[in-house]
């Protein structure tokens, strides 16, 4: 294994040299610290995390614990704190293993940080004290952790308000009813309550899971039996996915046959077949606080709990007045 020695022999400059470089201390002159990547580069080198550690007490990593790997809406959001981090000079680890198994390898490895996007496992049934600070998107209101997350009954209201507004009167719900998430829970909660303060009757349509084929099967079903509502509020960009999948096999069109808003606001709902009206936080601007409280919290700052305000942005899955 290439060490920072081989590189000071190499480079012909002292070990300290080389180490001051590798850290991008003022100290070094430019062209020196040129040559010393250069022939880092060269020979191979790969810093030694845990030999940094002992030095610096920092990694430079953040464990990101991931609930399943096959959810759009969740990559993008990773994918945008990846490059953020890395533009903070840190580097995202990502498990798809157990929580507590995946904190515990974290642990281990001694990550500067822990981002949990939490889904299955409350952070309540988390080891109440982890030896470096977590950082949960979630749902408030639990605030074991510092969290920051969305005011997902908000983006419920707003979703049937707008769709009251623009005329439709029977609105359906699609996604994981009464199933496990506080995420997902929030959403569901937040649509009944919309429903009930304007005195309509819920359509709740179980998906009884995330991804989009979850989504067609539950639509295709439905189709099988009785008519569509005028409207649909999917739960994620996944459901929506599926959802016009079995519209659109039933020979059905969007939105004439039926309006379509999806939860989630990521660029992919605008390059759809039928560009999705989409209610959410902008995916850049979740993935900004997320890094921005975990670097508050790799720098020894107190954590906080921030629930951020979803937007609404209409497209052409739905009859909605532009406002």
């Amino acid at each position: 294994m290439v060490t920072i020695k081989d590189i000071a022999r190499a480079a012909n400059v002292s070990y300290s040299t080389v180490s001051k470089a590798l850290n991008d201390s003022p100290l070094v002159k430019p062209e020196t610290k040129t040559t010393i990547l250069n022939k880092a580069k060269q020979l191979g080198y790969t810093p030694n995390f845990a030999a940094k550690h002992l030095v610096t007490k920092r990694t430079n990593t953040v464990g990101l614990v991931w609930p399943e790997i096959n959810r759009v809406a969740l990559t993008e959001l990773a994918r945008h704190v990846n490059k953020m981090m890395a533009d903070e000079g840190k580097n995202i680890l990502l498990s798809i293993s157990d929580p507590t198994e995946a904190i515990a390898l974290f642990s281990r490895m001694r990550s500067d940080a822990i981002l949990l996007f939490e889904e299955d496992i409350p952070q309540n049934q988390l080891p109440a004290q982890l030896d470096m600070p977590l950082l949960s998107y979630g749902v408030p209101g639990i605030n074991q952790f510092p969290t920051v997350g969305v005011q997902h009954e908000y983006a419920m209201e707003l979703a049937v308000s707008t769709l009251v507004e623009s005329g439709y009167s029977s609105i359906g719900y699609v996604g994981m009813v009464d199933g496990i998430g506080r995420r997902q829970l929030a959403k569901q909660t937040g649509y009944l309550d919309a429903l009930k303060k304007r005195g309509l009757k819920p359509i709740l349509i179980d998906t009884k899971g995330l991804n989009s084929i979850d989504g067609f099967t539950a639509l295709s079903a439905l189709l099988a039996k009785s008519p569509l509502p005028e409207s649909l509020i999917c739960s994620s960009y996944d459901i929506a996915v599926g959802t016009v999948r079995a519209i659109r096999q039933a020979g059905l069109t969007i939105p004439e046959d039926v309006a379509l808003v999806s939860y989630d606001n990521i660029p992919q709902q605008a390059e759809a077949d039928v560009p999705l009206t989409a209610v959410g936080v902008p995916v850049e601007k979740l993935a900004k606080s997320l890094v921005q409280e975990l670097l508050r919290l790799i720098a020894g700052e107190e954590g906080l709990v921030r629930e951020l305000v979803p937007e609404l942005v209409v497209r052409a899955s739905s009859h909605i007045s532009k406002q």
